[in-house]
């Protein structure tokens, strides 16, 4: 089985010793793909056909490309944008997030994240006024996807498109298909707080995988393990862009009914086949909180999750019971 640690910079294996690991530095962070299955001779060509699909999908969703398909549709608010599959696979899911969560989830937070400046390092707290002005601005109910015509409009000027919490779990799913297409047949992808998990399933049903969920406070040690087969993993926390002001925490990920940073969890993992609806997913229940984000994911099938409180409690879902271990003081090195 193979430990991997939620959130980490490294990955701790306990298998063959032919694991490969390719790193490279794209959407803004370390893209990780570890491979331990199939032939690895074809390891070197897989790892190059992925990197080349992150960076071609990267071209397409980015929020700081001028000519990426997401920055067209919000420069050109209030008009039906012409847009390619791809993109409107991540706006259908985005939507489809955003209703069960009731706005918890909202790809048009962007305009917020405009007046707040993130990645945080301005370290700017916007007055209320200026949060006031650009709400109205945030309502993912205004997006129009129109599949035939391949459009996608944004109904009001001045909206902003942003699918930062969306599309890193479908990029990494795509790169999972290319590893897939070149023969790999066990591999971890790992970009941020989203993590695919490349396998077949074990005809005697063991796990493949152990998933050491990090604790967001004392980040050198987890909180627990999670087994998994395969699938997708993602994390929303408060613990690695943000910053400090008069001594309260302003995380980046944004609150779309308060115009603030949300602030009733710590973490929020979610544990689900699909990587574009776990990346969704794991900020809307970072928003939502552990009452209301632990309800939403009980009501999903085939969808698993843990929230750290903003008290620091943890709280998992049913499907975790027997399955998520408090780890104590276990440390990650």
């Amino acid at each position: 089985m193979t430990i991997f640690l939620v959130m980490g910079y490294s990955l701790i294996f306990y298998g063959p010793a032919q694991n490969t690991v390719y790193k490279k530095l794209l959407m803004g962070t370390v893209v990780e793909i570890t491979m331990m299955g199939g032939d690895s001779s074809d390891y070197d060509k897989a790892a190059d056909s992925a990197f080349t699909e992150i960076a071609r999908l990267e071209k397409v969703f980015s929020n700081y490309k001028a000519s990426s398909e997401v920055s067209r549709i919000s420069e050109h608010a209030g008009e039906a944008v012409a847009v390619s599959d791809d993109v409107i696979t991540v706006v259908q899911a985005a939507l489809k997030v955003a209703e069960l969560s009731h706005g918890a989830f909202d790809p048009t937070v962007g305009a917020l994240a405009g007046v707040w400046g993130f990645s945080g390092e301005n370290k700017y707290v916007p007055g209320s006024d200026e949060i006031a002005e650009v709400l109205p601005l945030v309502n993912y109910k205004n997006v129009r996807v129109d599949e035939k015509a391949h459009t996608v409009e944004l109904l009001n000027k001045g909206m902003t498109l942003n699918l930062g919490g969306v599309a890193k779990g479908f990029i990494v799913r795509q790169a999972a298909l290319k590893l897939q297409e070149s023969g790999v047949t066990k591999a971890i992808i790992k970009a941020g707080g989203d993590m695919f998990l490349v396998s077949k399933k074990s005809s005697l049903g063991n796990a493949n995988f152990i998933i050491g969920i990090k604790d967001p406070r004392e980040l050198k040690k987890i909180l627990g393990e999670a087994f998994s087969f395969r699938g997708a993993v993602a994390t929303s926390g408060d613990y690695e862009r943000f910053f400090m002001h008069k001594g309260t925490r302003y995380s980046h990920i944004l609150d779309p009914k308060t115009g603030y940073p949300a602030r009733e969890s710590r973490s929020a993992t979610i544990v689900t086949e699909d990587p574009t609806i776990a990346d969704a997913l794991s900020t809307a229940v970072f928003v939502m909180g552990p009452k209301k984000g632990l309800a939403l994911i009980e009501s999903l099938k085939g969808v698993e999750g843990v929230v750290v409180g903003s008290d620091g409690v943890i709280h998992n879902s049913t499907g975790f019971k027997g399955r998520l271990f408090r780890a104590g003081s276990m440390s990650v090195q």
